[in-house]
């Protein structure tokens, strides 16, 4: 049986330990087994308060994150890469006090539309750095999971075909795969045979409609989408939606969140709950 997750973007990502504590209550009346929280704002975290507010709660904690501006870990700027891997031991020793189980995101790359083509050793660069902080986490009791995005976010890692090929370079048992529905459209050209090809190295999949609001409006139809995993995934399925007025602005910026797909939060993730259920508690 699959294990539920839901970002916190669909109440608040405020990381203060009772802004937290309020979105848990939520997460747990909703039935999900876990939080996905933002690892963003690493100086205004507390750790330990964090912790103990997952421990009341009963609920377990996964952690996103990325990398800052000037912090590119596939950049040809040596001290660019250093940057970025001193950030993401960072976000690894933060999120073990936290309690995370795993970390997902864009780690391999800078997020944001990219003016032109990686040069060929980028992703060589990348991996070499993600070999040796997968290594930390991996001491630190931590998954990592690189998640792919679309061509408008990052020119690195777009489909899964690419991302097989990284995950050899990295060449890393720790290290797996973050697919999102989402991106997957715009980029696969068939969404449920990647994700079939992608299950042997599949840590979480997340369930996120055309908009990024509601899941149960919007283009796409994730239970076709999901159906080639349905009775073979045990693993982590997440649930993903944003709107503007419950993000930080520089973090609404940064995912291009112009606007709210919703309103209310606790419905969006009841009705989630549901149609994962419809899909993967099979007989």
């Amino acid at each position: 049986m699959v294990r539920t997750a839901i970002h916190a973007g669909v109440w608040s990502t405020d990381p203060a330990p009772d802004a937290v504590a309020r979105v848990l209550e939520s997460v747990s009346a909703t039935g999900f087994d876990c939080l996905a929280l933002p690892l963003r704002d690493l100086p205004r975290m507390q750790p330990r308060a964090l912790a103990a507010r997952f421990r009341e709660a009963g609920i377990g904690a996964l952690g996103t994150a990325g990398l800052p501006p000037g912090c590119d870990v596939s950049s040809d700027d040596s001290d660019q890469r250093q940057r970025g891997e001193e950030h993401l031991l960072r976000v690894i020793a933060v999120g073990a006090e936290i309690g995370v189980e795993q970390i997902s995101g864009v780690l391999y790359g800078a997020l944001g539309h990219a003016a032109r083509l990686p040069d060929p050793d980028a992703m060589l660069r990348s991996a070499e750095v993600l070999h040796r902080v997968t290594a930390v986490a991996a001491t630190a009791g931590v998954k990592l999971c690189v998640e792919l995005v679309n061509r408008y976010e990052t020119a690195l890692l777009n489909t899964v075909e690419q991302a097989l090929g990284y995950l050899r370079l990295v060449d890393h048992p720790n290290l797996r795969l973050h697919l999102d529905t989402y991106h997957m459209a715009i980029e696969e050209r068939c969404p449920e045979a990647s994700l079939r090809r992608a299950l042997p190295v599949l840590g979480y999949f997340e369930l996120d409609q055309s908009h990024r609001g509601r899941l149960d409006n919007g283009s796409l139809d994730l239970r076709a989408m999901s159906a080639p995993i349905r009775t073979s995934y045990d693993g982590l399925v997440g649930v993903e939606a944003f709107a503007r007025a419950r993000l930080a602005p520089s973090h609404a910026d940064v995912l291009a969140i112009w606007c709210d797909h919703f309103d209310d939060g606790t419905a969006l993730a009841h009705h989630a709950q549901a149609l994962i259920r419809e899909i993967f508690d099979h007989p």
